[in-house]
Formats: structure tokens, sequence, C-alpha cells
């Protein structure tokens, strides 16, 4: 007489799975029939036990349950973050609609805890990321399928910056190398670092917005590239329209500055006190000035043809030092006073050639607003912590590295807010970032609780001026 089960254990009772009964319970097991040559018919032979049978599902053995990782979700800061997202996540949307929630989770946790992709899932699982975006895929065998197939996807990645910068007017340009460990990256060149220590490396081109102090587009190029034509063709694919590029004193030379003319790219390059035709002159020459940060500039331009002027501005205060650092170098012996006329025209001066119809004061202004590049680099790789890679391909490069420009936008957009709010002088992105960190949501029964918020995470709070725990609803 066969074994009658209930309803509710019958529906487990499928092809290639037992079901028995023992004491009250009911056990599921994989199956499979073996033929057996000595009983001269099939036997059925387990394969595997499946774990216990409930009204609600097999539940698996202990040691094969997925890890359930705590009731704690570590939230204040993507609470925070939330409120910078908005500005990017409708294009993300748009432009990947099956990874946009990978993508914008991954990013946040790179900013907020500098963490290497392997331990995505936890920092994912274990923080209010969870919520926000809950099918991000960030496991490690899921990281190693979806890094390639964002960096595949370049003329999305395209259209996202496009979107990002189709209102900027003025944009810096800046290269840096990255390092890589791959060996499966042939494009990669052996340099030497600061430090003179050689490895393989690449640049990575970055286009920054001077009017809304935002990275606009991010290009991966080979080996070590400083030339216009890269420059020209990274303008060209970003799709910006009517910018000038702000570039620093190494980019100048005749070829560059003519292969931008050609590909119809207006530029504002600064250059070295060296070249022959920056034409210094004594400080009685510079005739007009402006303020500039209420400090006054002096300034006087020089035509050199075809369209290009060069503006010189002379900033007394740093003539002044820079005179008293130059006899001081003499008085110890380490120079002589034998060049001192010729340099004492240099000091305090900087040279902008450019091709643009724009006053002397907005040039220099925006050759000052360039300085937001190179912190945005020291960001990228001091605190994103993005300066060495072990990708294995071209494609999980470019993933990567887009993974980190959204990273550094959201930084960007938090480092205005700090700006705004006159904090910068007390805490750094990351300080806040840690100190919302420590805002937590605690899951009991099934019912969200405010975790204790410290007194000094309260105040960080209170000066941001941002409704963090309204958000959470608690």
């Amino acid at each position: 007489m066969s074994l009658k089960f209930p309803d509710w254990v019958l529906k487990y009772k499928t092809k290639g799975i037992a079901i028995e009964k023992r004491g009250n319970s009911y056990y599921a097991s994989k199956v499979t029939s073996v033929w057996d040559p000595l009983k001269g018919r099939a036997q059925k032979k387990t394969v595997e036990y499946l774990g216990i049978v409930t009204p609600d599902g097999i539940i698996p053995p202990r040691h094969k349950r997925e890890l359930q990782i705590g009731g704690i979700l570590e939230a204040g800061h993507f609470a925070f973050l939330e409120r910078f997202i908005k500005n990017i996540s409708g294009p993300l949307v748009e432009m990947f609609p099956d990874d946009w929630e990978s993508i914008l989770s991954a990013a946040c946790i790179r900013l907020c805890y500098q963490e290497p992709f392997s331990r995505m899932k936890i920092r994912h699982d274990t923080s209010l990321s969870k919520r926000f975006w809950p099918t991000a895929a960030l496991s490690k065998n899921s990281l190693t399928q979806f890094l390639p197939r964002i960096g595949r996807q370049w003329i999305a990645q395209r259209d996202f910056f496009s979107q990002l910068s189709q209102d900027e007017k003025h944009m810096a340009i800046d290269l840096s190398h990255i390092f890589s460990n791959s060996q499966n990256i042939q494009w990669l060149e052996v340099c030497h670092n600061p430090d003179e220590i050689w490895r393989s490396q690449f640049e990575i081109l970055l286009i920054w917005g001077t009017t809304t102090h935002r990275p606009g587009f991010l290009k991966l190029l080979p080996g070590a590239t400083h030339s216009a034509k890269s420059l020209s063709n990274a303008i060209w694919e970003s799709g910006i329209q009517n910018v000038v590029a702000i570039m620093d004193k190494g980019f100048y030379s005749q070829a560059n500055v003519e292969c931008l003319e050609d590909a119809e790219i207006q530029y504002a390059i600064a250059l070295k006190r060296d070249l022959s035709i920056v034409k210094h002159a004594t400080a009685l020459k510079y005739k007009q000035y402006f303020h500039y940060n209420k400090h006054a500039q002096w300034w006087r331009v020089t035509e050199i043809g075809d369209g290009r002027i060069v503006y010189h501005f002379l900033d007394k205060s740093l003539a002044d030092n820079e005179e008293s650092a130059y006899l001081g170098r003499v008085e110890e012996g380490k120079a002589t006073k034998t060049p001192y006329n010729k340099l004492k025209k240099r000091f305090g001066t900087l040279s902008i050639i450019t091709d643009t119809v724009l006053s002397a004061k907005e040039v220099y202004a925006l050759y000052k607003e360039r300085r937001h590049i190179e912190y945005a680099f020291e960001a990228f790789k001091k605190t994103l912590e993005a300066d060495v890679t072990w990708m294995r391909s071209r494609e999980s490069l470019q993933g990567y590295l887009f993974i980190n420009f959204i990273a550094l936008h959201l930084y960007s957009q938090v480092l205005d807010h700090l700006k705004c709010k006159d904090l910068l002088e007390r805490y750094s992105v990351q300080d806040v970032l840690t100190y919302l960190s420590k805002v937590c949501i605690v899951e009991v029964n099934g019912v969200d609780r405010l975790g204790e918020v410290s007194k000094q995470t309260q105040k960080v709070i209170d000066l941001l001026e941002i409704p963090i725990i309204e958000r959470l609803g608690l």
C-alpha cells in the first residue's frame, strides 16, 4: 500500500524528485535510474539530498542555504547620495535598461567604501543599496559578465556622456595614466611612473565641464598618448558642440595647435615661460587689470597671426614671492645671480595662447577653473583608488572605468554641496560619507527601526541640511 502524501507535498514530487516521510516530516531527494546488470532491471539511485519539504517550499540543508547577512543595513550615505543620483539616473536607465541598477549600486559602493569589485556583493547586501537597486547583480560570477558587457557598449556610454555635457560650453581636457597588471591587454605600454618604476600602463582622457564642475567624458587610450589628434577624436566622439579646449603647459606645440584648428576646435593653452613665442616684458608694460577672487591680475596681449593671440598675465604678489625665493637660493649658493635680470621678467607670469574671441578675464577664469580636472584625477586615483587595475580584457577595463566615472560624477556633486554649505574646511567627501554610513536601518521581525544616531553624526546631518532621516521614513 503506497503512502498517501498531502497535496502541498505532492506538488514537489515531480520527475526525478523522490519524497519520503520520516516521523511527521517530509524529505526530498534528487534521484535517477541506473541499470543494474545483476538484477536485470533499473534501480533507483539517490543523487542528492534536497532538504525538508514545507508548505512554503523545500528548505535545503543548513550547509547549502544562502547566507543571510545580518539585520542591519547601513543607510545614511545612500539616502544622501540619492539626491545626486537623480541627475544621472534618467540617462542611465535610457542607455543601459538592463544594467542601470547594477551600475548605480557598484558606483555608490565604490564611492562610499572604495571596495574592490570582489567585495561588492557583501556591501550591497548589508546596505540600503539592496533596497534602492534590488536587481543589481554584483556577485563575483555576475561581475565577470557585467563589466565586459558594459565595456562593449561604447555607443551607449558615448550617448550617456553626450547627454551629461549637452549644455556645456567650456570643457577642460587632460590625460593621466593608469597602471595595469593584466597580461592579456596587448596595447598596454611599459612606461615609468614618477618614482622611475617601469610598469605597464594605459592613458585615460577626461573632459571636464568648467561651468558645472562635473566630468563629461572619459575615454580609454592605449599606452602613453599625448597628441591633439587623440583629443580632437575624443571631442568628436563625445558629441560636445561649441567647446573651448582648455589645456595645460605640456600640451602646446605648433603641430598640436594646427591639428585643433583643422578640427575646428577652439582652444586656450597655457605656455611654458621659456618658449620663443612668449615675449616677456617688464611690469610697466602690464597696463590693464581685472579682479579674480578679489585679487588684481594685470595683463597685456600680443597678436601672433592666423587668428591667434597670447594673453600675458602678471600676478604681482606671486612675482614677489618667486623673486624672493630665487634670491634666497642665490644667497644659499644654489643658484647664480647672472640670469636674474632675464628671469625677473618671468616671475609671476602666465601666458595663454588662444584662438577664441574671449576676453582676458574670461580666458584667465577658464584656465583657473581647469584645476578642477586635476582635483578630479586626484579623487579618481586616491579617493576611488582606481589608479591600479587587474582587469583581464579591454572590455572589462572600459566597464571598470565607466563605473568609476559614475562614482566620480557623484563625488563632484557632493563636493559642490559641501562648498555651498562652507563645510570643506571641516569635512572631506569621505568624512561625510563615513559619518552617514553610521545611520542604520535595523530589521526586527520584518519591521524597520532606526538605529542609534551619534551626536557627531547628527551634527553632520544638520550641517548638510538634507533630510536624510526623513528620507528613510523612520
